[in-house]
């Protein structure tokens, strides 16, 4: 302190006392500025450590959780169009004039003097039950050949008429009765020993 006032006088020495302490004042209020501006930015100052910038582990996945309600269910759909008419024929109608259906029968008497009935089922019925017509084997184009034109092998049958043809009869087993409907026909076949045969029939609408 003497040396001071010895070269720098009193007025000197009062000078370099104040510009020590407005130097240890502007490094305080500078210390006081950083702090302020780290507590209301959640940041570091210009010239401060970085510090938290490393990021953690991520973590374990939660757990779902329930599952939400049912939504209300949704309005109704338009109408679609209409279909087109089912083709040959509708549901629940009759085979068309001139359409045929055709099918396999087969007939047997075990006992002697017996007889054997044989149902034949239309798949689809007819307006009006058919004639019926029982060709014998080997007499195609013979019996019944204007209702009756086929074979057994190609069966054919003239409007209104179903064709029964044989493809085999041993035991000449006889027709007793032919019982038409509009579903089908019953026959009713028998002999005096036994006796089987089988075949095919077809039936054509009127």
């Amino acid at each position: 302190m003497q040396r001071l006032k010895k070269h720098f006088g009193v007025p000197g020495m009062i000078a370099v006392m104040a510009l020590g302490f407005s130097m240890s004042g502007g490094a305080s209020a500078a210390r006081n500025y950083l702090n302020d501006f780290s507590t209301h930015t959640g940041k570091s100052g210009p010239h401060t450590e970085k510090r938290g910038t490393r990021r953690g582990l991520r973590g374990i996945q939660g757990v779902p959780g329930p599952q939400g309600p049912e939504g209300p269910e949704g309005p109704a759909g338009a109408a679609g169009p209409k279909g087109q008419e089912g083709s040959p024929w509708t549901s629940g109608g009759t085979l068309p004039p001139g359409k045929s259906e055709s099918g396999t029968w087969a007939a047997a008497v075990v006992v002697g003097g017996g007889t054997d009935r044989v149902p034949i089922s239309f798949g689809i019925r007819l307006p009006v039950p058919p004639d019926v017509h029982v060709i014998a084997k080997g007499y195609e184009g013979i019996q019944h050949s204007t209702e009756c034109p086929g074979s057994v092998f190609q069966p054919l049958a003239a409007r209104g008429n179903l064709c029964v043809y044989s493809a085999e009869n041993e035991g000449s087993l006889n027709l007793h009765e032919a019982l038409p409907f509009t579903s089908g026909a019953l026959l009713v076949f028998g002999n005096s020993q036994p006796s089987t045969a089988s075949g095919t029939w077809i039936v054509t609408a009127p």
